[in-house]
């Protein structure tokens, strides 16, 4: 198989197997200030104004894709009263999600699916009322093939809501691309693109916002807490994986803060 086509799967690996550690936990706590289960670029104040957006109301089934360890999904449905599938490329990332469902009491409300976004949704078409997507387009290797099954998957009329972490609006160099690069295939994309491929598979564009204030937001605490946390860090990452990580994310902060990568959000509707 040429490598070029094979499934994109973002090395998140350890960070799930460990993720409710004490330590884990900890750092969320330091980092974004309210732990809520997220590990990406996530606020937690965005998620009500979100789920305003989609429209999500009690008994509504919510799919979250490349849910990672469920933190979003979970806190939306313990606000909303909504059901939740979770759909991700990591066992272990379900594992934690599900065991965060429990301790929410929302485990009777939840189903998760093993499954790689650049293959099939595990879904039937037309079951979903509306779907979210967290910073992983960047992951992708095909998005649009990846919306034309979110488009399958939901219902008439219903909304996506998504972000895109890897928007080039500046310039940057190779080196960075490296560090900002280092969980796997990653594709950055011009403004516009994601609005073509989005509009091409079936949605309309009703809304878009730059959300890069969020991830420098992150990006420092989460750069503060881990500087807090280096000997325990190093334990667990090994000296090169701790300034691998260190050097992501100081990389993220500067492109964030020239405004050469930023991250966006669409909402869109299935028409």
């Amino acid at each position: 198989m040429d490598p070029s086509k094979e499934p994109s799967k973002p090395n998140y690996e350890s960070l799930y197997q460990e993720f409710e550690s004490p330590l884990m936990r900890e750092l969320r706590r330091d980092a974004y200030g309210e732990d809520i289960g997220q590990h990406s670029w996530v606020r937690a104040s965005d998620l009500p104004r979100d789920a305003a957006r989609l429209g999500i109301s009690a008994d509504d089934l919510l799919l979250d894709l490349g849910c990672g360890p469920c933190g979003p999904l979970t806190f939306l449905m313990k606000s909303i009263g909504c059901h939740g599938f979770g759909v991700d490329v990591s066992a272990a990332a379900l594992s934690a999600g599900l065991a965060r469902a429990r301790s929410l009491g929302v485990e009777g409300r939840i189903k998760v699916q093993e499954a790689n976004l650049d293959g099939q949704i595990p879904l039937d078409a037309n079951s979903i009322d509306a779907a979210i997507s967290l910073d992983v387009v960047l992951h992708l290797r095909d998005r649009l093939h990846a919306f034309l099954e979110v488009a399958r998957v939901l219902k008439r009329g219903a909304r996506l809501l998504f972000t895109d972490a890897g928007v080039v609006t500046g310039s940057i160099s190779n080196e960075e691309v490296a560090a900002r690069s280092m969980h796997g295939f990653s594709q950055f994309c011009a403004p516009g693109f994601n609005e073509r491929a989005i509009e091409q598979a079936g949605f309309s564009i009703l809304e878009t916002e730059n959300r890069t204030a969020a991830l420098l937001e992150n990006a420092t605490g989460r750069l503060s807490a881990r500087q807090k946390h280096v000997a325990e860090l190093e334990r667990l990452e090994g000296a090169g994986g701790l300034a691998r990580y260190q050097d992501y994310l100081r990389s993220v902060i500067a492109m964030a803060e020239r405004g050469a990568l930023s991250r966006m959000m669409y909402l869109a509707e299935l028409r």
